[in-house]
């Protein structure tokens, strides 16, 4: 039964209707094209995106990414199947990493909660690169840990691996993580200082710099200062230091992010660090697992934290640790913990029930009187809701609340695809447009885009075609002043003013839609809040 649960459950949450939506934008449309452009390039090590060179990310990814698409076509399917395997990857790594250092028990009960949670749920399903980084990342400090707690040095080999490979995911980000946590464990615990310090850490760092340097070099000689500016600069040390973008959240939103994304076992994670805090109190040593992994959230949190640009999924790669820290928490699930301080934790268990039981009720609220969703949607809140009474109530259920807790989320997630996501794809309709253009251009008209802000990716890649960008007025006037063929995709609102300002344009079809992605989409009294036209040169 539980084998059966699971496996349903790793369905459901990485490959039931993987390919369904349409991207959501920007970032997804945006890393799919890139690999697209990859395949029609034919240059593997160089990303461009609309023809231009794309400084974003390293290559890993991408080529990752355009190889699916060659198997399986070029499909939102096979741009979301790498995350979605790196997802199944790093739920495993999770599981064999509690197996290796503490039990089978917490091993399999952290793989059950990471892959019951909904960031795994989200992120396995968005094609862009930040599952693939974490299994990695972590991948790589997980090897390394069992390397050093479990007198295994072999495996510290495939964690210098994962290190080079997350540098090649998302950049030298990886070896900064990777350094904090096991540095800041070093200075803690006079234990894994010894059993760390033990390792080849400097032969690990000569090989990961072996593997990684070459592309940055390739990328330098080809691109010179652009490069430097492009991605050093301008995408690591000033999106660090300085954002070029506004309203960005506090410093505290990643906490809120993790808090929220591990639901309905917050408590649990809270009530374990009081209790760790007591015992340091008590002067009393934690053991060599725990501060790792204290260490490791602290660090990716921490970090992500101090960024002036901050995004909800950079604090991802925190993920594994916090459900080894909350599987560790359940009783019967710790060999080596028992007599530890629990009381704390045992409250946090205590929440559980009553957190997915309200959770439940507020999304039943929103079901039966506010969302526009079919009737079958109930089952979702009713799962949740039972689950959660069932929890309360009964000692022997807690005792199986990561199942019980995972049979809840299943049906949740189950109806969430079946019934709310294609509510929300019927009012984006940027893919459509697109397409449209596609079928109507010519081979000698221009294609373009005017002020599609965060979709104008989406167009990009659906149009499939090299498309002009246009986001002031006085360049998408001279545009289409001085181009004899065209055709162009903006709100109506900015056809309106071109139009007033002389820009020769006429509307071949509108399509009212989604212009923010939102769930006021679900509400019965929802009306699109856009209007897109697809526009050509007026005769």
């Amino acid at each position: 039964m539980r084998i059966a649960l699971a496996a349903a459950l790793l369905f459901v949450v990485l490959f039931f209707r993987l390919g369904a939506p349409t991207f959501w934008d920007p970032d997804e449309a945006h890393y799919a094209e890139t690999s697209r452009e990859m395949i029609a390039s034919g240059d593997w090590w160089a990303p461009y995106y609309n023809a231009e060179p794309f400084f974003d990310k390293p290559v890993l990814f991408h080529q990752l990414q355009a190889a699916a698409m060659i198997v399986f076509g070029r499909t939102e399917f096979a741009a979301r199947l790498v995350p979605a395997l790196a997802a199944l990857g790093l739920i495993g790594i999770t599981a064999w990493f509690g197996a290796s250092v503490v039990s089978l028990d917490v091993g399999v009960a952290a793989g059950l909660l990471l892959a019951a949670s909904p960031g795994v749920f989200g992120l396995a399903r968005f094609g862009i690169l930040d599952t693939l980084f974490t299994l990695f990342l972590f991948g790589g400090a997980a090897a390394v840990a069992v390397a050093a707690l479990r007198d295994q040095p072999r495996w510290q080999w495939a964690g210098y691996a994962g290190v080079a490979l997350a540098i090649l995911t998302k950049g030298p980000v990886a070896l900064v993580l990777c350094g904090l946590a096991f540095g800041i464990a070093v200075m803690i615990s006079a234990d894994l200082r010894r059993r760390l310090l033990g390792l080849r850490w400097i032969t690990g760092l000569i090989l990961v710099v072996l593997a990684t340097s070459p592309w940055f070099i390739s990328m330098y000689l080809r691109f010179g200062q652009a490069f430097i500016d492009g991605y050093f600069l301008d995408e690591n040390v000033r999106l660090f230091g300085a954002s070029r973008f506004q309203n960005q959240p506090g410093i505290f939103f990643y906490v809120q992010i993790l808090a929220t994304g591990l639901l309905p076992w917050t408590g649990v994670l809270v009530g374990r660090l009081v209790d760790n805090v007591r015992l340091l109190i008590r002067k009393e040593r934690l053991d060599g697992v725990e501060v790792l992994l204290w260490a490791w959230l602290a660090v990716v949190v921490g970090f992500f934290s101090l960024s002036s640009f901050k995004l909800d999924h950079y604090v991802f790669p925190a993920a594994p640790a916090a459900c080894l820290l909350c599987a560790r928490a359940l009783p019967n699930h710790d060999d080596e913990s028992r007599t530890t301080e629990r009381a704390w934790s045992r409250v946090g268990l205590l929440l559980v029930g009553p957190v997915l039981a309200a959770v439940g009720l507020a999304a039943g609220y929103f079901v039966v009187l506010r969302l526009a969703l079919p009737r079958a949607a109930i089952l979702a809140p009713v799962a949740m809701a039972t689950a959660g009474v069932a929890l309360t109530a009964s000692r022997r259920a807690r005792r199986e609340a990561p199942w019980i807790v995972a049979g809840a989320l299943l049906v949740t997630y189950s109806v969430l695809l079946i019934s709310v996501v294609p509510a929300v794809e019927q009012q984006k309709v940027v893919a459509d447009v697109a397409r449209l253009v596609g079928s109507r251009a010519g081979p000698d008209d221009r294609i373009a885009s005017y002020r599609l802000n965060r979709w104008a990716p989406s167009f990009r890649f659906y149009v499939d075609r090299q498309t002009t960008i246009l986001d002031e007025p006085e360049a998408a006037t001279a545009f289409f002043a001085g181009s004899p063929s065209f055709y162009a995709v903006m709100l109506r609102q900015g056809y309106d003013e071109l139009v007033a300002r002389g820009a020769p344009l006429r509307i071949v079809a509108e399509r009212d839609g989604l212009w923010i992605t939102t769930g006021r989409v679900l509400w019965r009294e929802f009306t699109p809040d856009a209007r897109f036209v697809v526009v050509t040169k007026a005769k």
